[in-house]
This record gives structure tokens, sequence and C-alpha cells, in this order.
């Protein structure tokens, strides 16, 4: 344990490999892995994290996120312990960043509170969700998110409305700061709980038969306005198209799966021959949707 943290509720490690926790299964060590257990915690981190110059991944689910083959030298951090709860009040869902989407749709299920059923299947925290503004099936949780408690690299905790952050498609003024997402309140309507629960069963089965069962971070590309990314490298012939391990997917072309040992290097190199393609085809630049960290990462 690093001295100055050793009050605090975390479990310090170092040199801990990322690969297994994110769903591509691909990244080196990172420096030190922390375990995060409250907001003291956090903003006692964050401090020292500053302090030191180290650099601070958010991991969450790991869902959206491709990692450098050589590792990250910094603060790789997941949110634990309190960041998971889920409390209603009224009709607000008030949810730990470390809290999944899954979870606080279950909670608000129970409690007859509708608004996130879309939003269910996807494999992200409420921290990373709130950060990129994640969606499916024509909603968005900016859509509902009420406030957020954010934490700075100098430890400062403050409560935001959500009107007060910038926010469009696949994006939030968030992913630009280098504030963290403690916990996010979401303003629900009330509805019936069978009705939400299947809608629930609805979207998990879509997302079930649109996505390989191989490892994979879901959409690579943001959809282009009014197009459909996937569309485009389809019509490109690029589904089964491969780069060591690294494989587009013959089930959705905007998903590039690992087939086994794919490296980040894998990754990018095919990331690259996808939008040339659509980009000489189409005239089309395609935008990552995925966070892609770069080697400069590593010290």
């Amino acid at each position: 344990m690093i001295p100055v943290l050793s009050a605090h509720r975390l479990v310090v490690r170092e040199n801990v490999p990322l690969a297994g926790r994110t769903t591509l299964r691909i990244g080196g060590p990172a420096r030190f892995f922390v375990e995060v257990e409250d907001v003291a915690a956090l903003s006692a981190l964050l401090s020292w994290a500053a302090r030191q110059g180290f650099p601070v991944l958010p991991l969450g689910k790991g869902s959206n996120l491709l990692l450098p083959d050589e590792g990250f030298h910094g603060v790789a951090f997941v949110l634990a312990g309190g960041f998971r709860e889920v409390a209603i009040r009224s009709d607000e869902v008030v949810a730990g960043a470390g809290a999944s989407l899954m979870a606080v749709a279950l909670a608000a299920q129970r409690a007859g509170l509708a608004g996130v059923e879309n939003l269910s299947g996807i494999p992200s925290s409420v921290g990373g969700a709130v950060r990129i503004n994640a969606g499916a099936y024509g909603s968005e949780i900016f859509d509902v998110l009420s406030s957020v408690e954010v934490v700075s690299r100098d430890g400062e905790r403050r409560e935001v409305p959500a009107p007060e952050i910038p926010h469009g498609y696949r994006w939030s003024a968030l992913m630009d700061s280098a504030d963290i997402v403690a916990s996010a309140a979401l303003r629900l309507k009330e509805a019936d709980p069978e009705a939400i629960r299947a809608r629930m069963a609805e979207v998990t089965e879509k997302r079930k038969k649109a996505l390989p069962p191989q490892p994979n971070a879901g959409s690579i590309f943001k959809n282009p306005p009014g197009e459909f990314a996937g569309r485009l490298l389809e019509a490109c012939g690029l589904k089964g198209r491969r780069i060591g391990g690294a494989e587009v997917s013959e089930r959705h072309a905007n998903v590039i799966v690992n087939t086994g040992g794919a490296t980040a290097a894998d990754v990018r190199a095919l990331m690259a021959e996808m939008q040339r393609a659509v980009k000489e085809r189409f005239g089309v630049d395609l935008v990552p949707e995925i966070e892609v960290l770069p080697s400069a990462s590593v010290e």
C-alpha cells in the first residue's frame, strides 16, 4: 500500500494485467491497479496521482476501450464498494458510478420506473455510460440524466446539473475533462413493472442476436449522420477481413472480434483499413466510437 493512501478504503496492486478486464481481452499491465470503494478514497487517489504526475484510467467494465499492448504506465482503477450501490428516491434512481446499467435497470423495474430499459443491455458502468453518453435503440443516458457528482484530478468533489454538461451523439464534455464521475441521478417515469420487464427482455434478445459471441468492444465506429457505419463497412466487403487475431465480425461489420491472441496493433491496423475503405468508396470519414489509448501512454 502507498503510505499516503493507507487510511483510505482502496486496494492498490502493481503491474496488474488488464487484458482480462476489457471485453476485447487486449492490453498490457497497469503500473498501478486500484479498487476504490468510496468518494473519499477516490478523491485521495486522484490527488495523489496528480501530485506524482501519473495519468489515470477509469476502467469501468472495459467495454468501450482498446488498451496498448505495452500496458498503461499510470493508475488504472475500478469503482467498487459503495460505488456499486443503487437507490430509489421517489422518481429518481441514484446510482454509484461503478454500478452496471443492468443493475440500474433492474432496480428501476422493481420500483415501476421506466426510461432506462433500452440501455439495460449495454455492458457499461454508470460512470462510463455518462461519460460517453451511451445509447441504444433510440435512447441515450442524457435523456434521463438529472445530475452528476464528479471528482476532479485535485480531489475536489462537486455536483453538476446535467443540462450544464455539453453532450451529443456518443459524446459528452466529460470525455474532454479530467473529472471522474462518482455518481449519477436519473429522473424516470412511472410505468407498469411487467411492461418494463418485457421491454428489457426484448432488448436483451436483440443485443444477443446483433453481437458476436467472441470478445469484442461493441460498435467500433460512430454512425455517420443519416447513415449506419455497419452498412457502409458491409458494402465494402469487409466482413471476415482479418489482421492477426483481429477480425471484422461476420455477424456485424461494425464490430471487431478477438479470434484469439489479437493485439492492440492488430485492431488499430484493421480499424485504419476499415476507415480507408469507406473513405475511398463513399467519401465518408468514420470516427471511432471506442476509446483507443495510444502507446504514448506507456513509459
